[in-house]
């Protein structure tokens, strides 16, 4: 048992966890109950079934937060705190853990939320039949439920990061009423149950979500708000400026202007979140020119990804030559990055004989554009023309999950622990490999990292693993794993943006 509680800096396992979150905004006086807030974020909603929405993008989190909750959580220094669940306790080499389930707690229907509603939620993502993509991010063979307040998760081999990983709200993480998802059939995408804070009341398709202060929230302290509407605003200055009206109260911000402004003005604050992952450039392998390793190399030489990055983001977004960022523990002295080099991209261009041309898929959002377009001036450099192809975000999170992309814009999000986004993009087998990457070494590292108990064992299979795919130019790391969000200078009590996601159970507004 030692193993766990160094790794995770628990006692025994994670029994009665009382410590108490830190927010990002200390508060100096006590929380005042009452008011609405209104969040601006990038993008519509996919929906709130997480078998028929796939993904969840920040903007989904940061909505689907407000109704549904996860079994564990983390506070802003990355200790673990209980949630729907008290505990999570593992066996010996950590292949199962024993979740006991916080009594007393109920759906927003008026049901029991019980051990089985957990079993039931994950099973029902891990269900082949259900055809889920976002499953490869779950290393749980099945849940079971052998009373009302204990489920029992079976891994697919020895994990130590279980706790941590369901502890961050994803697509897969947040806990639906499989019951209430049945009942309605296609309704519940659009009309979801929770156990959270707010009570889902409307969604008006590209303009706004309502919810409301759940009455009988098992944490009766909270939430302070009354109500939370969350809008999206994909156009970045439409929404820094509804921000500055006072229209909305807080914004998910990433265009560099707003947020160096934004220091500057007294009746706003900032909020800074570094995370691990990072942002990409994912590379289709499975299409033509792609498809040839010559052509992924010149477009990675061909790219200036510090000088750009220093340009389209006034160096609030340093490049790495990794995906997994300062706060994941994982530094590798030699990740195999191949630099800068405009005149070796076109040599290889040359090699391979044929025009290279390509089509890069963005958002049509200023940041979108303005990355495609350094995107395009670098490739020209290196005699590779590229069409640049601007879609709204619901758009291409379906071409990316289809490949039916050759160039586009992603981003590897801010988790706990490496291994699910790892594995999700990158293993043969998975369904949200979007790159179609296949190799039998690289599928032997994530297994690695995966199933290992030995924290030193994982992390040189991610630094292996990292020198191959950067040789082999699969996805562009283009630049770090910064969010940010403003708020109205008088919000208060934001916890840390992980994942980018706005969470605003303790939000409460200074008078």
């Amino acid at each position: 048992m030692a193993l766990f509680s160094r790794r995770f800096g628990l006692v025994a396992a994670l029994t009665a966890v009382l410590a108490a979150p830190a927010f990002a905004q200390a508060p100096a006086a006590a929380p005042v109950r009452g008011g609405a807030l209104t969040i601006g974020v990038e993008s519509d909603f996919e929906g709130f079934d997480p078998v028929r929405a796939g993904v969840y993008s920040n903007s989904t989190v940061t909505a689907a937060s407000l109704f549904y909750e996860t079994l564990m959580r983390l506070d802003d220094k990355g200790n673990l705190l209980p949630a729907l669940a008290l505990s999570m306790t593992p066996n010996e080499d950590g292949s199962v853990w024993t979740a006991k389930i916080r009594p007393n707690v109920k759906w927003h229907d008026g049901t029991p939320f019980t051990a089985q509603a957990v079993a039931d939620h994950f099973n029902r993502l891990l269900d082949p039949a259900n055809r889920f993509a976002g499953r490869a991010y779950l290393a749980i063979e099945k849940v079971e439920a052998p009373d009302d307040l204990t489920a029992v998760f079976k891994m697919r081999g020895p994990n130590a990061a279980l706790p941590r990983t369901l502890a961050q709200p994803t697509v897969t993480t947040l806990i639906i009423s499989v019951k209430a998802a049945q009942e309605k059939g296609a309704d519940y995408n659009r009309n979801p149950v929770g156990t959270g804070p707010f009570v889902f009341k409307e969604w008006r398709a590209a303009d706004r979500l309502v919810a409301e202060r759940n009455p009988n929230y098992w944490d009766k302290d909270k939430p302070y708000l009354d109500r939370v509407t969350v809008r999206p605003l994909p156009d970045s200055d439409a929404r820094y400026a509804s921000l500055v009206k006072g229209d909305v109260q807080v914004i998910w911000e990433d265009r560099a202007e707003n947020i160096v402004k934004a220091k500057k003005d007294k009746n706003l604050h900032v909020l800074t979140w570094v995370g691990s992952g990072a942002l990409v450039i994912p590379l289709n392998t499975q299409r033509e020119p792609l498809n040839d390793k010559r052509v992924r190399q010149a477009v990675s030489m061909a790219l200036n990804r510090k000088a750009n990055a220093a340009v389209l983001t006034q160096g609030l977004r340093p490049v790495h030559d990794d995906p997994y960022g300062p706060s994941s523990g994982i530094e590798c002295k030699d990740n195999g990055a191949l630099k800068y080099d405009p005149e070796a991209a076109r040599k290889l261009v040359a090699d391979y004989g044929k025009p290279v041309k390509l089509t890069m898929t963005v958002t049509a959002t200023p940041r979108g554009r303005e990355g495609a377009q350094v995107f395009q001036a670098d490739m020209k450099k290196a005699g590779i023309d590229v069409e640049i192809k601007p879609v709204d975000q619901t758009q291409l999170v379906k071409e990316a999950l289809t490949r039916d992309f050759q160039v586009t814009g992603w981003r590897i999000i801010d988790l706990a622990d490496v291994d699910p986004q790892m594995f999700a993009n990158f293993h043969s087998k998975s369904p949200i490999n979007f790159s179609g990457y296949n190799n039998a070494e690289v599928d032997r590292l994530l297994l690695v990292g995966r199933t290992s108990l030995d924290e030193n064992k994982r992390k040189a299979a991610y630094c292996d693993l990292i020198k191959i795919l950067n040789d082999d130019a699969v996805w562009l790391w283009s630049g770090s794993n910064i969010d940010f969000a403003i708020t109205r200078a008088n919000v208060r009590g934001i916890p840390a943006l992980r994942g980018g996601a706005v969470q605003v159970e303790s939000a409460w507004f200074a008078k």
